[in-house]
């Protein structure tokens, strides 16, 4: 398994724990936070467009995504958001699959810059009041109640029966299931990105994320203990 992870504590406005907190792992459903924040920018939103924001982060609803994503620019809204959010690692899927929101390329500290920009504008109070009331399951069936809980946002890609093979940058590890837990928990913005082998089913990857998202937070309280303890 391939893992990043990075926690940053909105209070004292730094960063706790990282590891390979700069490398990228195609987003996935994670994205659609991006989608959402970019959308709702300077806009009040209401009727069928509040029900597409609320069905894609509460349900993580692929349809409402993609229609987002093609009203905003696709790839241009990855753009926006780079710059408003001072993002480093994060890129627009790759040129020859402009459609695929999913394949944006983030990484665990870009996810986890997002979540700041996001506790500091006006419409991250809508974005992150609809990820605490995150159903059990998404609009595709699958079980969304692993790794964190909190205000969160997962991702998963991978998990059908025939792996994806389309070309992409290798890091994007198509072909290879991927399941992310990421979001606002106990004050701490988090973000833990995972790649798993090809045929890992998600009953497993989702307990091997939901243990090392246990882990990472149990390091964090620990990293934080000895903070207090050192000033």
């Amino acid at each position: 398994m391939r893992a990043s992870w990075a926690v940053f504590d909105l209070a004292s406005g730094r960063a706790v724990v990282e590891r390979r907190a700069g490398e990228v792992f195609r987003a996935a459903s994670v994205v659609k936070v991006l989608l959402a924040l970019d959308f709702l920018r300077g806009r009040a939103v209401r009727g069928r467009d509040l029900e597409l924001v609320e069905a894609m982060l509460r349900v993580s609803d692929d349809a409402a995504a993609s229609e987002l994503w093609d009203r905003g620019g696709q790839g241009e809204i990855v753009e926006r958001m780079v710059r408003r959010a001072g993002l480093r690692e994060t890129m627009p899927p790759p040129a020859d699959m402009p459609g695929w929101w999913g394949y944006v390329g983030m990484s665990a500290g870009d996810v986890v810059r997002v979540y700041r920009y996001a506790v500091g504008v006006p419409e991250g109070r809508l974005v992150l009041g609809q990820l605490r009331r995150m159903a059990d399951r998404g609009a595709d069936g699958f079980d969304q109640v692993f790794g964190l809980a909190g205000a969160v946002k997962q991702g998963w890609s991978g998990f059908e029966d025939v792996p994806d093979r389309r070309p992409a940058p290798a890091e994007l590890g198509l072909g290879r299931p991927a399941l992310h837990t990421t979001g606002v928990v106990d004050g701490k913005a988090v973000a833990v990105l995972t790649l798993h082998p090809e045929g890992t089913s998600a009953e497993r990857a989702a307990a091997c994320v939901t243990a090392l998202a246990e882990g990472v937070m149990r390091v964090t309280e620990v990293a934080m203990g000895s903070s207090v303890e050192g000033q």
